[in-house]
């Protein structure tokens, strides 16, 4: 009996760090496929992530245990979250400039929106 095998695209991390979060966090994992005119998207939820290095390197992981390719427009996204003081606002700048470096790193984008749905 013949298997469908799909290929399913790794597109993006996205990072649940809302202002004051402290470290255990989650990130989600972006997925697609469009396989044989089939269009699915979801997502993988990795959790007890230490810190941004630590949540790259776990979904790294995952996209390669699973065997996942990876969008060439793969992306790390720090939603708008909204501070609720200064001191959050600060906060939340630095998350997404350490956010930026990780994906700079990984020659990857960064975006504070997730990209737009495939289908």
């Amino acid at each position: 009996m013949p298997t469908n095998q799909f290929d399913i695209t790794a597109q993006s991390i996205l990072f649940l760090m809302p202002p004051g979060v402290q470290p255990p966090f989650q990130v989600r994992l972006g997925v697609h496929t469009t396989n044989g005119g089939l269009l699915s998207k979801g997502d993988f939820t990795i959790a007890n992530c230490q810190d941004i290095a630590d949540a790259v390197q776990k979904a790294m992981q995952l996209i390669e245990t699973m065997n996942l390719k990876m969008a060439a427009d793969f992306i790390l996204v720090l939603p708008p979250f909204v501070g609720r003081n200064e001191a959050e606002e600060a906060a939340l700048i630095d998350t997404a400039w350490s956010i930026k470096e990780a994906a700079d790193k990984g020659g990857w984008e960064f975006s504070r929106h997730l990209p737009p749905p495939i289908f």
